[in-house]
């Protein structure tokens, strides 16, 4: 009996996300490589802010963040270079009297990475205040040279300050 409840419980994890690998955080002091495309959040208590934003190894960021490589986000079969999974962070904060859910989850260039972007990978980012959705933008998509930099959630304010590259 314990082995049958043992083998359904392992199928049922294997078949569910909650035994998926956690998403490795990125460790900005490693040496940079070119191509590496980061998205990070911050939740600062003593300014009473969430930053959330996307760097690059020439623009790291200039304060401690959690950082997450893109390329993780989307996995593509290196044999047939389809698309074979799409992976979402999740973290929770709160910020003052504000609690904060921040999703980011890759975005493929294509089903196929030989399609269109090709294996370009881009980020969304979601952000709930309080169970209510405040933010829910693509941050880049398709290695565009317009993105989204920089988030920045304010104590006291309803509507986040956006910073745009161009």
């Amino acid at each position: 009996m314990n082995i049958i409840l043992l083998l359904s419980s392992i199928a049922l994890c294997m078949a569910s996300s909650l035994c998926s690998a956690e998403i490795p955080t990125y460790n900005a002091q490693q040496p940079q490589r070119d191509g590496v495309f980061l998205v990070g959040m911050e939740c600062h208590h003593r300014n009473l802010t969430l930053e959330i934003g996307v760097f690059f190894p020439i623009n790291p960021p200039t304060k401690r963040m959690d950082l997450w490589n893109i390329a993780d986000l989307v996995k593509f079969n290196p044999t047939t270079y389809n698309l074979e999974k799409v992976e979402t962070v999740e973290r929770r904060c709160n910020v003052g009297a504000n609690h904060y859910k921040i999703q980011f989850q890759g975005i493929p260039g294509a089903s196929n990475a030989m399609w269109m972007c090709g294996a370009a990978t881009g980020v969304h980012a979601s952000v709930w205040r309080n169970d209510k959705l405040v933010f829910d933008e693509d941050l880049n998509k398709c290695s565009r040279d317009d993105y989204i930099q920089q988030v920045r959630f304010k104590d006291g304010v309803d509507i986040p300050e956006v910073n745009r590259h161009s």
